[in-house]
Parts: structure tokens; sequence; C-alpha cells
């Protein structure tokens, strides 16, 4: 498995339903094919059609608020060998069409991650950018402790770019090691559990004013063997890349359109920081993966 952001871009299609401001988990019904109608969010995680378990389930049994929650957990599947995979996470991946920065978003849960697993909660607000699908915004929420109570949490959004988004997508999983450190830490344990319920957006306390007149753009994403920088600023630039250890890798300068050769970056994900030779503030920040 591949980090959190390159999981949340691979979903990305044509979607034509309306936004929603919440995952309304008591008219929710698991819709792997389509679009819930509920709250119109379309759902694209599900492995039953190959006689996988069932590891996402509206229960009614002690739900943190009104008559449902969501339990996701991690099963054996018998038949997986065959497509490699004899552990199936539990895993809820969402999106639906927005156009506004929330400020935060915050659900309810309770957990059981076997020993040595985290279980993850994540929103990200991504835009299509010629043929790029560029990170606009995320928050991530991930414990590796057994709650046996449910907990209420709020995630702040953190944002990496000026541009309104498109489209914003929610997930959730019940084993997320392999995820978020490629396995360093060990991977999927079977057993480990998730639940959730109230899941909510929480939109910007004021209105955004914030606006740029020059733009950047950097891409593709997913890249291979290159990036291109493409902006309309008239100053000589910068640009780093670094690992998610913050290690330096890669530092260049470029202006108007440029091609930067990364092929020397393994697969991964990278964040890179855009900055003026001139003044030294920094114009734009954001993550971009490597695929090999």
């Amino acid at each position: 498995m591949r980090k959190i952001a390159i999981i949340l871009i691979g979903i990305t299609a044509v979607i034509n339903c309306s936004a929603q401001s919440n995952l309304d988990f008591e008219k929710w019904n698991v819709n792997y094919k389509g679009i819930d109608e509920a709250k119109n969010w379309v759902n694209t995680s599900d492995a039953t059609e190959f006689n996988a378990p069932t590891t996402l389930i509206k229960i009614v049994d002690n739900p943190a608020a009104g008559l449902a929650s969501l339990k996701l957990t991690t099963a054996y599947w018998k038949n997986g060998t065959t497509y490699g995979l004899d552990t199936l996470i539990g895993s809820l991946l969402q999106q639906t069409k927005n156009s506004k920065r929330p400020k935060s978003f915050e659900f309810t849960y309770k957990c059981s991650p076997v020993l040595g697993d985290e279980v993850l909660v994540g929103v990200q607000l991504t835009k299509l950018i010629g043929n790029s699908i560029i990170v606009i915004g995320e928050g991530f929420f991930t414990s590796n402790k057994i709650e046996e109570n449910w907990v209420k949490e709020i995630i702040d959004i953190e944002y990496f770019s000026n541009e309104t988004p498109e489209k914003i997508s929610f997930i959730a999983l019940s084993s997320a090691n392999a995820v978020i450190n490629n396995g360093e830490k060990g991977y999927a344990k079977i057993g480990s559990t998730l639940f959730l319920d109230e899941f909510k957006l929480n939109a910007s306390a004021k209105k955004e004013t914030v606006s740029s007149k020059y733009y950047i753009h950097v891409y593709p994403n997913p890249a291979k063997s290159f990036i291109n920088l493409t902006t309309n600023s008239p100053e000589e630039q910068q640009i780093e890349i670094s690992n998610l250890s913050s290690k330096l890798l890669l530092s260049t300068s470029f202006t108007k359109n440029s091609k930067i050769d990364i092929s020397a970056l393994s697969s991964g994900t990278y964040i890179y920081k855009v900055y003026s030779l001139l003044s030294g503030e920094i114009t734009t920040s954001n993550k971009f993966n490597v695929i090999r």
C-alpha cells in the first residue's frame, strides 16, 4: 500500500453530485458501486464482489448519537491470496464535489487497534489543474490507543494553496500502518476495529479573502521522472524538495516554465516549497508523489 495522499488521489473520477456538509450514518447505506443516496457521496470501498469478507458495516448497537454508526474492521481473507492480499482492511473512501475551504472536521469514534496497529480518519481537498490532481488542503487523525468509550475529535485542516478546491475526499481505515509509514512500524493486524459517528465539516469562521496575483503550478502528481513548474511570476524562484522527515533532497532555481528532473527520487511522498529569491517569501508549499 502507498501513502495516504496517493490513496485519496487514486479514487478521483467524474462525479456528478452536489457537495454535502456531512456524512449522515442515520440514513447512509453501504453502496459500493455508486452514489450514496443519503448524502450524495460516492463510495469506492468494497471487495465483496470477489467473495471477500465484509469489513464495512452500518450498525445500530450503541451508536454515539442517533440511531446508527459505522464499523470498520480488519479481517482475514482466505481467498485473497489469489489477489496477493490475505488481510483486508476495513476502509471507507468517499468523495464529492466541494468548492469551500472548511476550517476543520469533527467526528466521534471508539477503536480497538491490535498492538502495533493504528486507525486513521482523514479529509483531503483537491483540484484538477491540467492533467494533475493538486492537494489544496488536508487533515488526518491517527491513533494506536484502545478507546472503549466514544471520544469526540476536532481536526484542523491545513491548506497548502490559495486555490479553490473542486472535490473533497473522506477516508477512514481500521488499519493504517502501511499507509502512513510504508510498513516501517508493522502492517495491518487482523481484528483491528474502528467505530465512527457524527462526522461533519466545520466551515471557516470568516470569509476567505486570500488571493494571489501570481500563480505557481507543480505537476504532474503523481510524477515519475520529472515535474513541471509553471508560473506567471516575473521573479526568479527556488524550489526545494524534501522527504517527510524534512531532509532536503533537491534544490534548484527556475523562472517561468521549467522542467525539473526527479529521476533520483524513489517512490514515495515528498514535500516541495517554492519561494522568491528576491524576497525570500514562500509562495507555495504542497505534497506530491513519485511512482516508479
